[in-house]
């Protein structure tokens, strides 16, 4: 009776350690859907405990109206930011589904997403998404023209032209940190564009988007998630297929 006991006591536990093997596979950090009401500065995300610090021009409820309002002149620096600080043996994920801006006073009018050092929103000053105090790296840009364009960064520094899109897609930028020198990798709907290694890795405090030259759009979800080191996995799913070799032996 103690034998039957004990092995049923391991099993137990061996399938717990499945079960995190399977939670830890993709931990949402941060997840957005923009149904709210009002500004977004202030409120909290769909998933995740920090609060928004945002320009007053981003809304909390970008479905009902459809677009974030473009502007022809005035304030056209504006960022919206929520508090991150990777550690290390992580792999990040950050992503967002964005249509193709319109409008605003220039040519070359952006939305960008990405990591950034500081939270500044433009709000005065002038205060660009990218550039000092953010410092933004790594992050990407959809222009009003089209063009998508990657940054190693910091600020406008290591970047790269990833080509032409149209329409709506989403951006995505994965963090890994699961080595001394970190690494980063672009994507556009789900295809790689682009991978770097850093030599001296980024500061960074937050995560976020933000828009310049007054361009108009919408983002229809945004989202950070985080996965274990491989090393937490190969033992993880290890564990898991010992749970079916006890289970098998057992009939």
């Amino acid at each position: 009776m103690m034998r039957k006991f004990t092995k049923t006591t391991t099993l137990a536990a061996l399938a717990g350690l499945a079960l995190a093997a399977s939670s830890a596979h993709a931990a949402t950090i941060y997840s957005e859907t923009f149904s709210g009401t009002g500004d977004l500065n202030g409120t909290t995300p769909d998933t995740g405990a920090n609060t928004w610090v945002a320009s007053t021009d981003w809304n909390a409820d970008w479905n009902a109206d459809g677009s974030i309002t473009g502007s022809t002149s005035g304030t056209d620096d504006d960022s919206a930011f929520l508090s991150f600080a990777p550690t290390s043996g992580n792999v990040y994920t950050l992503s967002a589904t964005v249509t193709q801006p319109t409008s605003g006073f220039s040519t070359s009018a952006w939305v960008g997403l990405g990591f950034t050092a500081s939270a500044a929103t433009g709000s005065s000053g002038g205060t660009g998404f990218y550039s000092a105090p953010n410092n933004a790296s790594p992050w990407m840009l959809y222009r009003v023209n089209s063009e998508v364009k990657t940054y190693a960064g910091s600020g406008t520094a290591g970047s790269a032209i990833e080509g032409n899109y149209g329409g709506t897609i989403t951006l995505s930028i994965e963090l890994d940190t699961t080595a001394a020198q970190w690494t980063a990798e672009w994507f556009v709907n789900g295809s790689s564009v682009r991978a770097e290694a850093y030599s001296t890795n980024p500061t960074i405090t937050h995560v976020g988007f933000g828009r310049e030259d007054g361009a108009s759009s919408t983002l229809t979800s945004f989202s950070l998630t985080a996965i274990p080191e491989p090393g937490a996995h190969a033992l993880l799913a290890g564990l898991t297929g010992l749970v079916f070799v006890m289970l098998r032996r057992r009939r």
